[in-house]
Formats: structure tokens, C-alpha cells, sequence
């Protein structure tokens, strides 16, 4: 009997179940993101939180769960989700004043505002802030700065400093 062969054979078999395994977890990860976007009715039901504009409600590395909402039916006070040119990734602020056709958003940490929270049109809002999941997020960070996708800012997770207060908290008047 040819011990040689059939090692060869169960190698090779492996390298296909551990591609085949892959595969499907990719497939089931991506089944999972559609059908939970199907339920909440968003095309971005979760984001990941990349900055410390929203502390101390949302901290870098939260995941936010994001229930997609007419525009109509989103208020001041809530917390929003939305892209814009300005921003390669979905944008995390609370809204700070609403009219018929567009809204305004700030971080809750942000000392003011900048040019891409004002006018946030219905279009470009995916939905609002329903819970959030601390720190898993963490991981897609550091993969995406592993990738040199971080934008340039390097992530340690040992070295990375806390979020911390930028706007005392008694300041935030646009914060019900």
C-alpha cells in the first residue's frame, strides 16, 4: 500500500473542505447582513462607530444596529445613520434640527459642526440608532487598517487612547 498516495489524497481533500468552509461562511456572513437589512428595512443595518464624535453615548469600535425609518418619521434627539460625498463611511450623529426636506446632525462630542451634517437629505439617510454592540467593532478596525484601509491613522489596539470628553457635557444643549 502506498502510504504516500494516500496522504497526498487527504491533503488534498483538506485544502478543498477548508475552501468549501470558507465559501460557506462567506455566503452564510452575506445571507445574514441581507436578510437582517431585509428585517430592519435598512440597506446598512449594522455600522461600525470609527471615531469618538459620538462619546460618551457611542464609543470607536461599537457596533450600531440601525433601523431603517421614512424620513418623515425621524425626529431631533435621535441618532442617525447617513452617507455623504464628504465621507468615504456611513455617518453616526445625532439630529440637532429637522425641517420638511433635509436634516441637521452633530456628534454629540464635536465642539461644532462641519459643512456635510448640514442638509443630510432623505436620500442619504439609511435609518436610526436602534442598540449598540460595544467594542466588536474593534476587530474591523484593526482589519481594515491591517488592509490599509485605516485612512492613514494607525490602530493599536494596546496603544489606542480612550475616547474622551471634548464637550462637557452640561455644553450639549442639542442633546435631549
Amino acid at each position: 500500500m502506498d502510504l504516500t498516495g494516500v496522504q497526498s489524497r487527504l491533503e488534498g481533500s483538506r485544502t478543498v473542505d477548508e475552501a468549501l468552509f470558507f465559501f460557506l461562511a462567506l455566503v452564510l456572513a452575506f445571507g445574514t447582513l441581507q436578510t437582517t437589512g431585509s428585517l430592519l428595512n435598512t440597506d446598512r443595518p449594522v455600522v461600525t462607530v470609527t471615531s469618538c464624535s459620538m462619546y460618551p453615548s457611542l464609543d470607536a469600535g461599537d457596533i450600531v444596529v440601525v433601523q431603517g425609518k421614512e424620513f418623515k418619521d425621524v425626529s431631533e434627539g435621535e441618532i442617525a445613520v447617513y452617507s455623504t460625498d464628504e465621507v468615504a463611511i456611513p455617518v453616526i450623529h445625532r439630529v440637532v434640527e429637522k425641517s420638511e426636506d433635509s436634516l441637521e446632525t452633530r456628534g454629540d462630542n464635536n465642539p461644532g459642526q462641519s459643512d456635510f451634517e448640514r442638509d443630510v437629505t432623505s436620500g442619504q439617510v439609511h435609518g436610526t440608532y436602534i442598540f449598540k454592540i460595544p467594542k466588536i467593532g474593534l476587530v474591523k478596525l484593526l482589519a481594515a487598517d491591517l488592509a490599509g484601509l485605516g485612512g492613514g491613522a494607525p490602530l493599536a489596539l494596546d496603544s489606542t487612547p480612550a475616547c474622551s470628553v471634548h464637550v462637557p457635557l452640561s455644553q450639549r444643549n442639542w442633546i435631549p
